[in-house]
């Protein structure tokens, strides 16, 4: 039997067996629609996000790196001096990115905890950190392997992403919801965080978060269709009915749900579910399916990155209700982008040299999702750099920038030290081939991957700092 006919057969059985054996997850009702579950927090004149792409391990592991590497980088405020990662005041991420973001809420230190240490980073800081980068780096896949056979689910994709949970829950987490995470930000200890998935039933991004939904009601294509008219677009009858029809579909696949949204509160909702709700790629793992009490209806929720791989929609979404003229929340808003996302162009090689197309699917499944995110992606920058040029909708650059650390960015010379775990006489071109071919899987070389990872979070950096820095430290006044 070749490789392919029997992935075949197993994709198969999984997604037979697959419905006999869902696993439901009850949320009470929000019985109160005319007030938020988690009341929302103030803001602050400058928003900076940090979105976090997913990429399993590789994702979260170059997420804990690009952290430490962000909390080394200081600028002035107010005649202070502080850290970049003080600064941050929201994450949105995706997948891996998700586990990271999650951790990082929970566990990093209090707001009282210095960063710095003279020239360094406090101690607590620094085992934070390096605590952090060691717990990114575990065989998750493995354990949650074990889970599903000690709990004889091993053919059931949908409890597999129990297992997941289960294993981040019982090592990083220990029962936090929702709640305390509010908790945690109300005090300023961590960022405010969106956890980003796709809704099955509808194709439209959810964000679970303790972000209330008024925070999302940027309307896009309202702001589109008014600044059109302002500008004296002019419209056939013919023409006026079609933009009309083409807007409000974009409005209902722009416009984010919430877990609020589907009538639910979320105050008891696990945090390691939500985790692996943003993490849950079929048809492997996953998807959850969440039920409101009293509902008849479910709504089936998987990886974020089906529908936005950076992790930026949401923040974008956010930060540009919160800049908006009219009612201004805030004055500036900085998005930096950390992203480990495989390379497109890599599997692109990797079909050059197959003969039969579909091993590269087998392989790797995700590669059908990358062919739709990598059109969506240029129609997304062709449209808001469009937007911005003609001074639509959009604030200018200085208001909202966009900064983006990618793994594949990094530089290398032949004077970088090379982990002794990696091949030997790797030349710099081959450090960038290997970092670029890191697979996505919820498990990491620790000896050659995970310290290249973690030196190029350090790099790209390096490489921007300056711009994150100038940015910081321009005055904020309206």
């Amino acid at each position: 039997m070749t490789r392919t006919l029997s992935f075949t057969l197993s994709l198969g059985c999984l997604l037979a067996l697959t419905g006999c054996f869902a696993k439901i997850h009850q949320l009470p009702a929000h019985t109160d629609q005319s007030q938020p579950v988690f009341a929302p927090l103030p803001d602050r004149d400058t928003l900076v996000g940090l979105a976090v792409s997913g990429g399993g391990s590789r994702a979260a592991t170059f997420a804990a790196g690009t952290l430490e590497a962000l909390a080394n980088v200081r600028f002035m405020e107010g005649g202070q001096e502080r850290s970049v990662v003080e600064a941050v005041t929201h994450m949105s991420s995706v997948s891996g990115g998700s586990l990271a973001t999650a951790y990082y809420a929970v566990k990093k230190p209090a707001r009282t905890e210095p960063v710095f240490a003279g020239q360094h980073l406090s101690p607590a800081y620094q085992q934070f950190f390096a605590r952090f980068k060691s717990d990114m780096q575990m065989n998750f896949q493995i354990r949650a392997l074990g889970r599903q056979v000690l709990n004889f689910r091993v053919a059931n994709p949908t409890k597999f992403a129990y297992s997941f949970a289960g294993v981040w829950d019982a090592h990083f987490f220990h029962d936090v919801t929702f709640s305390d995470l509010y908790v945690r930000a109300q005090h300023g200890d961590a960022p405010q965080v969106m956890l980003n998935g796709t809704v099955y039933n509808s194709g439209r991004r959810i964000v679970l978060t303790t972000l209330a939904p008024a925070d999302f009601a940027y309307d896009f294509t309202g702001e589109l269709r008014a600044n059109l008219i302002a500008k004296g677009q002019q419209f056939t009858p013919e023409g006026k009915a079609s933009f009309d029809r083409s807007l409000e579909r974009a409005k209902t696949q722009f416009l984010p749900l919430t877990i609020e949204g589907i009538g639910a509160d979320h105050r008891a909702l696990p945090l390691s579910l939500a985790v692996v709700t943003s993490a849950s790629f079929p048809p492997v793992v996953g998807p959850v399916t969440y039920q409101t009490a009293g509902s008849t209806s479910y709504t089936h929720v998987g990886d974020g990155g089906l529908f936005d791989n950076l992790g930026t929609e949401s923040l974008t979404t956010l930060f540009l209700n919160k800049l908006n003229p009219a009612h201004p929340k805030a004055a500036r808003g900085l998005v930096i982008v950390i992203d480990a996302s495989y390379p497109f162009d890599e599997g692109a090689a990797d079909l050059s040299d197959k003969e039969k197309g579909f091993e590269v699917f087998a392989e790797d499944p995700a590669r059908i999702v990358g062919i739709m995110e990598e059109r969506a992606n240029a129609y997304q920058a062709m449209l808001w750099h469009s937007l911005r040029t003609e001074g639509v909708l959009l604030p200018d650059y200085d208001h909202l920038k966009l900064i983006i650390l990618r793994h594949t960015d990094a530089d290398w010379t032949a004077d970088d030290p090379i982990p002794a775990g990696c091949p030997a006489g790797l030349t710099p071109a081959d450090v960038k081939r290997v970092i670029r071919q890191i697979p996505t899987l919820f498990k990491i070389d620790e000896d050659c991957h995970a310290p290249l990872l973690f030196a190029a979070a350090k790099k790209v950096v390096t490489k921007q700092q300056d711009r994150i820095v100038k940015f910081l430290q321009t005055s904020t006044a309206r």
